[in-house]
């Protein structure tokens, strides 16, 4: 329910009218139990079969609402456990996703990246560290582009918004080799492709 300008940081709009429907009062299907915030730490194999995702409970924001948000709030989401304390939930099926697990950056690309620490939210956490321009601050020369990149508090998760950062790094690398980029620069500006 934590709510904030950056669209990438909570569900979409249709996904949390699916999951008010599927959690209301009469509805007649299986219910999920959603439990927020924790970051899933492993999955085991379990002795009785199945799988045990074990998670940690993180510490829980304060709810927020931006001035004259048209989101309703969702309703029916189990307390939080003690921040820093373990849950184990049990499945049956092997998990398709658990958030929480390095990215490639720090998975593959760790020597050439200085990664932040893990107490941002959401994709800050662990991000690697960048200049304005989305080249390493580590390694002169690479730069980023995709989900893991970071600037400030906005991270640029989906690909409608990291699609954003391509001019940026382009440019960048284009006056490196001495190259005029305003009018490209411009261009992209004008068709809402370059943010900065």
């Amino acid at each position: 329910n934590v709510q904030t300008p950056d669209p990438s940081t909570e569900l979409a709009p249709y996904t949390a009218e699916r999951l008010r429907e599927v959690t209301a009062e009469g509805f007649t299907g299986p219910t999920p139990e959603l439990l927020a915030p924790l970051r899933v730490l492993r999955v085991e194999e379990a002795s009785e079969g199945g799988y045990n995702v074990v998670a940690a409970w993180k510490k829980q924001e304060a709810q927020l609402r931006p001035e004259g948000s048209l989101r309703r709030p969702f309703e029916g989401a189990a307390p939080p456990g003690a921040e820093g304390s373990e849950l184990v939930v049990h499945t049956a099926q092997p998990p398709v996703l658990c958030t929480g697990f390095e990215g490639s950056v720090a998975a593959i690309g760790r020597d050439l990246f200085d990664l932040a620490d893990d107490s941002g939210n959401g994709c800050l956490a662990g991000a690697p560290l960048l200049t304005a321009e989305d080249e390493s601050t580590k390694t002169p020369g690479v730069f980023l582009v995709g989900p893991t990149v970071v600037q400030g508090e906005l991270s640029f998760c989906f690909v409608y918004k990291f699609r954003q950062r391509f001019g940026i790094v382009a440019d960048a690398i284009s006056r490196g080799l001495g190259r005029d980029t305003k009018a490209a620069v411009q261009g992209l500006r004008q068709a809402n492709m370059y943010m900065n």
